[in-house]
């Protein structure tokens, strides 16, 4: 009977003990989960993030993939077996497609995010993230841009209520000028803020990140595409346009009421100067005086 008793009370004493441990079990943080006021106020969480987005970022041809259409292009001539991709006769519908949308999402996210649960990180060092993230953007629009047009500009996460009812999803394309605009407006208003430069010791030199100079590069890009566009269009006589004016053919058109078609095109060439002119001045180029003459070859 004591053995009985005994026993009791160790059972007793098991139950009540893993009672307690099951208690502290379920308060426990998972190891395997990461949170958002985790990520958002560690910067080394941050940079991979970001180093994530950078890889998705879209791509056609480099050097290190797809470069057999260097030849497609007319930068590069094939040399190997037969013709290769010197003369491309024949291509699929989504050859040159692109339509990453859920890279956008993710990135509108990680700005809505570091603005609500950031709350350690200095504000120069948050407000470098939320640039750099904005540049990345601002990339993918332009990449969405010059391939089809007008595209709808999407800024923000678009969360679904579960109403029935999707119209507040369904975003409209916006017209190619505006499209470009953002582009140009989002570059000019980050690059500041970019570091990476190498211009003080919270902003060491990257090789692999964005800083002003990359983003007045891709201002620069963008702009010569946008100025090229409504220039030549104007000048070719066609003037070729798209229904619901989603066309950037429409940059041709007056930015003022003063009816001179010449103005837009001009005003977006003229963009590059300053562009240009930062770059060089930080890289030590010097242009070639427009009257210089090669030398004769031998």
């Amino acid at each position: 009977m004591r053995f009985s008793y005994k026993t009791l009370a160790l059972s007793a004493g098991l139950v009540l003990g893993l009672s307690a441990c099951e208690k502290d079990f379920l308060e426990r943080e998972a190891p395997n989960i990461v949170t958002d006021q985790q990520i958002w106020n560690d910067a080394n969480l941050i940079t991979s993030l970001l180093a994530n987005n950078y890889d998705r970022l879209p791509f056609h041809t480099q050097i290190d993939d797809g470069w057999t259409d260097f030849a497609a292009y007319d930068e590069a001539i094939w040399s190997g077996n037969g013709d290769g991709s010197n003369n491309l006769n024949d291509y699929s519908f989504n050859r040159w497609g692109n339509w990453d949308y859920g890279l956008i999402r993710d990135i509108n996210l990680a700005l809505e995010n570091i603005d609500k649960f950031s709350t350690t990180l200095p504000e120069v060092q948050k407000n470098q993230f939320k640039a750099e993230f904005r540049f990345l953007r601002a990339f993918v629009y332009f990449e969405l841009v010059k391939r089809h047009g007008g595209v709808p500009l999407v800024t923000q996460q678009l969360i679904y209520d579960y109403s029935g009812n999707p119209t507040p999803l369904q975003s409209p394309r916006n017209t190619e000028a505006a499209v470009y605009d953002f582009v140009a407006s989002e570059l000019d208003a980050i690059k500041n803020d970019l570091g990476n430069d190498g211009s003080s010791p919270s902003s060491p030199r990257s090789n692999t990140r964005a800083n002003k100079y990359a983003a007045m590069a891709l201002k620069s890009r963008a702009m010569l595409y946008a100025g090229s566009i409504a220039k030549y269009n104007a000048q070719s006589g066609l003037n070729i346009q798209t229904s619901g004016e989603r066309s950037a053919f429409q940059l041709a058109g007056p930015m003022s009421t003063t009816g001179r078609p010449w103005t837009r095109p001009k005003k977006l060439l003229l963009d590059l100067i300053p562009c240009t002119g930062l770059i060089r001045t930080a890289a030590k180029i010097s242009m070639m005086p427009s009257r210089a003459r090669l030398p004769t070859p031998r």
